[in-house]
């Protein structure tokens, strides 16, 4: 699994401190939605238990929302056609402790919502997790393209380069809202829900939060977008008629181009179009030719399964010939992980 990502840990202690909850309150704009932001340094479950206010960077990070009447879908106002990428935005401010809380750094993420959350009153979300314990994605874009895995805190501490002292984190969940005719509204009236705690932060726990990050990213990444099932493209592939592009050369090409990569099975997908398209350069003179319906793969690499595609193209040679056919351009940042045992 190849994605890039941002994800933040630190060791957790062994002694909880409980602490009382307040209510959110209107701090910044938005229109505050009436309930709770918790943390604690263990990850929730089902309930605001252990939740604190006051950390050290040698302690993990977690959060938890839980609104009073609503569910997450009813309150930030989600669409139904949202499925499968929605999410919600989260705003993060770390400010130096004392009297006028000078902000030193300030940044949005968007966090990935799983369905496990989105018909309940509760979001639990990844502050600064253990590396083997973190399951939330966030994205600096809401169709998460870009920016995949910074945890927000991590990557604040790591942008403003804290020295050591003491800050507060101020944390605010919220969904940019729209009218009835589909334009955006003001600020004061997006949903808003916000929290904050107290941060005592050492320079020396940094590479540790480093090295947490990068284990937690690869983590969660591969959890939120993993294949429950094979594609449905391999269950009805296209056929392969043109001479040029046969299963036995397509085959041959797979296990040369990638060889870094056991390919369990492959299949062309359907396409309806003609087979071959040439591209040209700004005076016409023929750069490549591409062969159209993509090749779709499962492979294993590294001892684990993952499901993606490449493109085939042939270079242009001059007078009118083309080189051998080649793998031209693979999804392998793009894989998504698979069960071994599913692949079928």
């Amino acid at each position: 699994m190849k994605f890039f990502l941002f994800i933040t840990a630190f060791l957790l202690t062994s002694i909880v401190t409980v602490a009382g909850n307040d209510k959110i309150k209107n701090h910044r704009s938005g229109t505050p939605l009436e309930g709770n932001m918790y943390f604690s340094n263990q990850p929730f479950t089902n309930s605001n238990t252990n939740s604190k206010k006051s950390f050290t960077s040698a302690e993990d990070i977690y959060g938890r929302i839980e609104l009073s009447s609503a569910t997450i879908k009813e309150a930030f106002k989600l669409n139904d056609e949202d499925q499968g990428l929605a999410s919600l935005q989260v705003s993060i401010t770390v400010s130096k402790a004392g009297g006028n809380h000078n902000v030193v750094h300030s940044d949005r993420y968007y966090a990935l919502l799983n369905d496990q959350f989105r018909n309940t009153n509760a979001f639990n979300f990844d502050v600064l997790p253990e590396g083997s314990k973190a399951t939330t994605v966030y994205s600096l874009v809401n169709n998460f393209a870009a920016g995949l895995g910074h945890f927000p805190l991590s990557s604040e501490v790591g942008y403003a380069q804290l020295p050591d002292g003491n800050y507060k984190v101020s944390i605010k969940i919220f969904m940019e809202s729209k009218n009835t005719y589909g334009s955006s509204q003001s600020e004061d009236k997006w949903p808003t829900i916000e929290g904050e705690f107290d941060f005592n932060f050492k320079e020396d726990d940094y590479a540790r939060i480093e090295k947490n990050a990068k284990e937690g990213s690869d983590l969660a990444l591969a959890n939120a977008f993993r294949y429950d099932k094979m594609p449905a493209v391999f269950s009805n592939p296209g056929k392969l008629t043109d001479p040029g592009a046969t299963s036995a050369k397509i085959a041959s090409i797979l296990k040369r181009d990638l060889p870094d990569r056991q390919i369990i099975k492959w299949v062309a997908e359907t396409y309806n179009g003609t087979y071959w398209s040439i591209a040209k350069d700004e005076i016409g003179i023929p750069k490549y030719k591409y062969f159209n319906p993509h090749i779709w793969m499962a492979y294993k690499s590294g001892g684990k399964c993952y499901v993606g595609f490449v493109t085939l193209r042939q270079v242009y040679s001059g007078g009118g010939t083309y080189a051998a056919l080649a793998v031209a351009w693979t999804t392998t940042k793009d894989d998504k992980p698979i069960d071994c045992s599913k692949v079928k």
